[in-house]
């Protein structure tokens, strides 16, 4: 390879290895996270963002803190608030019909993100909608319906632009393999217990797995490198 080349290689953009692999990497930290705070967290304890940050990544305990001691901002109350009203926004705006005539709405420009994300909640929905009856493991099932829609969501959060793009593929991957175990799941609870619920949600999970594809493969044509 000559020096011409390997200059063009360095300048390239991420590809969707580069990316599978940061993100891959960025979700064993947050289970680092999660490790820590267990599944009850003291979150006073972990007041001070500080403290949290050097027990996950250095195993510093947080100092002891005093009763007299002026508590740390409820930076965690805030940031729940501001996630919820951002939940919210999110919501509304995913109901809402796409204005043709808004560029920022326009499918070639988000590539048609509201439909397929409006899809994937109303599939996770309808399979929550099967309640505690579903037999064998249904926190898996149920699981699996709802990062669908968050790998979506994620995916469109990384953005469209050269450095982002091949990110929102691997997202958009990654939904599309929690729809693929979704629809076998749903296969298999009605080879087991002949449940008529379970064939329209096998066939919503493909209609999403069809959108989800042919997503990929949008996204894939602006890929240039």
């Amino acid at each position: 390879m000559d020096d011409e080349q390997q200059s063009f290689d360095s300048e390239r953009p991420p590809d969707e290895m580069w990316w599978e692999r940061e993100l891959h990497r960025n979700e064993k930290l947050m289970d680092k996270y999660m490790a820590v705070l267990g599944d009850n967290p003291d979150w006073d304890k972990w007041q001070n963002p500080e403290d949290l940050y050097n027990k996950v990544h250095f195993d510093i305990d947080p100092p002891p803190r005093s009763e007299e001691e002026e508590p740390a901002p409820d930076w965690l109350g805030e940031a729940e608030e501001v996630e919820d009203e951002i939940k919210d926004e999110a919501e509304d705006a995913d109901e809402e019909e796409v204005d043709s005539d808004d560029p920022d709405e326009d499918p070639e420009v988000n590539e048609s993100y509201a439909g397929v994300s409006i899809q994937a909640r109303r599939f996770a929905r309808n399979v929550f909608d099967l309640g505690e009856d579903v037999p064998g493991n249904p926190e898996l099932l149920f699981l699996s319906a709802g990062k669908v829609g968050a790998n979506l969501a994620g995916g469109h959060g990384l953005g469209y632009d050269d450095e982002s793009i091949c990110g929102n593929i691997v997202k958009c991957r990654w939904a599309l393999s929690d729809c693929e175990f979704c629809r076998e799941m749903l296969e298999q609870l009605h080879d087991q217990t002949g449940d008529e619920r379970y064939p329209k949600l096998v066939e919503d999970s493909r209609r999403l797995a069809d959108s989800i594809r042919e997503r990929i493969s949008r996204l894939r044509k602006r890929v240039w490198w």
